[in-house]
């Protein structure tokens, strides 16, 4: 499987920035050389708008053969996601595979979104579509404004340049002088999504992904909007670690509404069940997710991993177990 990478917060993307400038090369001794002898880049990203459905994308080997996956997965039809791999399988999509040269695979990366894959966004009252936002050419992203989506969109099939994008330098000597533009950007996508008006759909929207490619360096991050945000964070880009007192204050902060439900959708994607019977799969999923998006915030504040574990469990347990009553009782 050829899986799409995690995106990064913008605290994450400056530190990275920073490191990749600061590095030097490597000692006799093969142990790396850090040294800040020149003034950090002002790099160019771009904004394209962030969907809210679930993650897919196509596969096509040399051999000709092509794999669907989720986030997480392969499919195939008995274990599906979302019907992506039933509704792609008599799509013609040769007009992306033929544009490119491989000697291994070519993957292409989207968001499967519309009626019945997510709730309360604009792009939910649309019919199923798939968005495409990246193609990766054996390990290396490449571009893919020179395709030609006519032909696709008749398909349901878009690009999410086709769709308004944001352009923005930032400066990584004083990052934090684009905070209120990306704070000023997001709240508009998130008081009216973009792909929904363009669809002449009112609604909501969830937020920004910024990408650039420099210097061989590949870098992306994202930016929600306060409704669709995993983290209670007082900026909607923070730059510096928020200081958390008390591993209560830090469960408060990342177990949002947010990424509780998102839980859930991580258990429909991988074909378990949601009941009593996944609380342990739940548990692991969500514990795992805080740990990912938020180690630095734990390292800063010197917070006890095994604490928080006990604590963010102990929560969403009690979360999971009411969403599993609620659905019950609006079955009956």
């Amino acid at each position: 499987m050829i899986k799409f990478p995690s995106i990064d917060q913008f605290r994450q993307i400056i530190r990275e920035v920073k490191t990749n400038h600061d590095y030097q090369g490597k000692s006799e001794d093969g142990s790396p050389i850090y040294q800040h002898n020149s003034p950090y880049p002002a790099i160019e990203f771009t904004g394209t708008v962030k969907l809210h459905g679930t993650n897919a994308s196509i596969v096509k080997y040399k051999d000709g053969r092509i794999e669907y996956q989720s986030r997480e997965r392969v499919l195939d039809l008995q274990h599906d996601n979302a019907g992506f791999m039933l509704a792609m399988m008599n799509k013609d999509l040769s007009s992306i595979f033929e544009s490119y040269r491989c000697d291994n695979h070519i993957a292409v990366y989207g968001e499967w979104c519309g009626q019945g894959i997510q709730k309360g966004i604009a792009i939910s009252s649309l019919p199923k579509m798939f968005v495409i936002f990246a193609v990766n050419v054996d390990g290396e992203w490449s571009i893919f404004d020179h395709i030609n989506f006519t032909y696709l969109n008749d398909q349901k099939i878009y690009s999410i340049l086709q769709f308004p994008t944001y352009k923005l330098s930032i400066d990584f000597n004083n990052p934090e002088s684009s905070q209120n533009k990306l704070i000023e950007i997001t709240e508009q996508v998130e008081q009216q999504c973009p792909v929904g008006k363009y669809f002449n759909v009112e609604g909501i929207g969830e937020g920004v992904v910024w990408k650039t490619k420099y210097n061989d360096y590949f870098y992306q991050f994202k930016v929600k909007g306060e409704k669709h945000s995993i983290s209670k964070v007082k900026t909607l880009a923070s730059v510096d670690v928020e200081m958390i007192s008390s591993i209560n204050e830090f469960v408060d902060n990342v177990l949002t509404e947010q990424r509780l439900e998102q839980g859930i959708t991580w258990l429909k994607e991988n074909q378990k069940e949601v009941n009593q019977k996944s609380t342990g799969d739940y548990l692991r999923w969500v514990v795992n997710d805080v740990i990912k998006e938020e180690t630095d915030t734990i390292v800063e504040n010197q917070l006890d991993p095994k604490k928080i574990n006990s604590a963010i469990s102990a929560k969403a347990r009690v979360w999971f177990f009411g969403y599993l009553d609620r659905e019950v009782f609006q079955e009956k």
